[in-house]
C-alpha cells in the first residue's frame, strides 16, 4: 500500500480518495473474463444494514497502522488485525472498542507489506488457522506473494495485556502469471480452503490457489475474473462462505454466494453497495464470527483516528 504520507499528498493535491493510484501493470492475458456489471451502475442499498456505527478507536500508541480484520473463532467476540509495512512481525487481538488484548509475534516471518488477514479452516480438519497475507507491493518488486498459516492462538487463561509467540508458521508462496503485482486483499474459502487474491490498481483481478497449496514450491495462481473495481483494499468472506464483502477506500459491494456455488461464480453476478462510514484511509473490513454484522476499519492519520465501525444486519 502507499506510505501514509504519500497516500496524504495525492488527497490534497486531488481531493480524491479513489485516485490515489499504486503503480499498475496490466495482465499479459487479456482473456481473463469480465463480468458483465459495471461499478457505476451500482446503486446504494441501505435495506440490508444499518447506517455505520463507530465503536471503538485503536490506540495509536501501540497500533497505528491496521490493515486487516478478522473474526477469531478461538477467542469469540474479538478481533485479528495486523499492521502493514515499516512494522513488526506481530499480530493483535484486540476487542471491537479498539483495546489491544494480546499480541503475538510470527517468528521466521517477514512483514514486507501485510496487507491483509484472515481466519478460517486449513490442513487439520476442525483447527481453524490465521492467513496473513504479505502480498503487498507498491513498487511491483517481489515475484513472490506469501501467505503465513498457522493455527490461531488462543488466549484462555492469559492475563491481559498477553505477548506471545508463533512458531513456525506455514509459508505459502504464491506466483501470479503476469508477474509482479500490487494486492492487499485475500478470501479464505471455508468450504474449499481455496486462497483468493485480489489484485490493486485501476483495475481488479482475481486469483485463486487450489488447497491444498504446496509448502515446498511456488504455486501459480490461476487467473478467473476481471472485476469492475479500482484500488481494493480488502476482502471477507463469512464463516459460513455464504456472504462476501470486497472494499475500495470508499465502497463497500456485497455478494450472495448461493448452495453450491463458487465464489468466482458469486462475484459474476452484480453485488450490492451496502453502507461504509467515511474513513480517511480504510484498508480493513471484516465478518462478524456469526454473520449477524460486519466492520471496518481504517489506518490513522494526520487528520484523524483509527476508528472501527460495526454495520448490524436488519431484521
Amino acid at each position: 500500500m502507499p506510505a501514509t504520507k504519500f497516500i496524504l499528498l495525492q488527497l490534497l493535491l486531488t481531493g480524491l480518495f479513489s485516485s490515489c493510484h499504486s503503480v499498475t501493470e496490466h495482465s499479459a492475458t487479456d482473456s481473463v473474463p469480465r463480468v458483465s456489471y459495471a461499478r457505476l451502475d451500482l446503486k446504494k442499498d441501505t435495506t440490508l444494514f444499518m447506517p455505520p456505527r463507530e465503536i471503538g478507536v485503536m490506540d495509536d500508541s501501540d497500533l497505528s497502522e491496521s490493515s486487516g480484520l478478522a473474526p477469531s473463532h478461538r477467542n469469540p467476540g474479538y478481533l485479528w488485525t495486523e499492521e502493514d509495512s515499516g512494522n513488526s512481525n506481530q499480530i493483535q487481538l484486540i476487542r471491537p472498542d479498539g483495546s489491544i488484548v494480546a499480541r503475538f509475534y510470527v517468528d521466521g516471518a517477514e512483514n514486507r507489506d501485510w496487507e491483509d488477514i484472515a481466519v478460517g479452516p486449513g490442513p487439520v480438519p476442525g483447527e481453524t488457522y490465521i492467513y496473513l497475507a504479505d502480498i503487498g507491493d507498491n513498487q511491483l518488486r517481489y515475484p513472490e506473494k506469501i501467505i503465513y498459516r498457522f493455527p490461531e492462538p488462543t488466549i484462555a487463561g492469559q492475563k491481559f495485556p498477553f505477548v506471545g509467540h508463533v512458531t513456525h508458521p506455514d509459508t505459502i508462496r504464491l506466483q501470479l502469471p503476469n508477474g509482479p503485482q500490487n494486492a492487499e486483499a485475500i478470501l479464505v474459502d471455508p468450504i474449499t480452503k481455496d486462497l483468493f487474491i485480489l489484485s490493486k490498481g485501476d483495475r481488479t483481478e482475481l486469483y485463486r490457489a487450489t488447497f491444498p497449496q504446496s509448502l515446498t514450491q511456488p504455486t501459480m495462481m490461476t487467473p478467473l475474473l476481471l472485476l469492475p473495481f479500482e484500488n481494493v483494499t480488502a476482502g471477507a468472506i463469512s464463516t459460513d462462505g455464504q456472504y462476501l464483502l470486497i472494499r475500495m477506500y470508499a465502497q463497500l459491494f456485497y455478494y450472495t454466494r448461493q448452495s453450491g456455488e463458487t465464489i468466482p461464480d458469486a462475484l459474476k453476478r452484480a453485488p450490492r453497495l451496502v453502507p461504509l462510514g467515511k474513513e480517511a484511509q480504510g484498508e480493513a473490513v471484516s465478518w462478524s464470527l456469526d454473520g449477524t454484522a460486519y466492520y471496518t476499519g481504517t489506518e490513522k492519520t494526520f487528520l484523524t483516528a483509527q476508528s472501527i465501525y460495526v454495520y448490524q444486519r436488519k431484521k
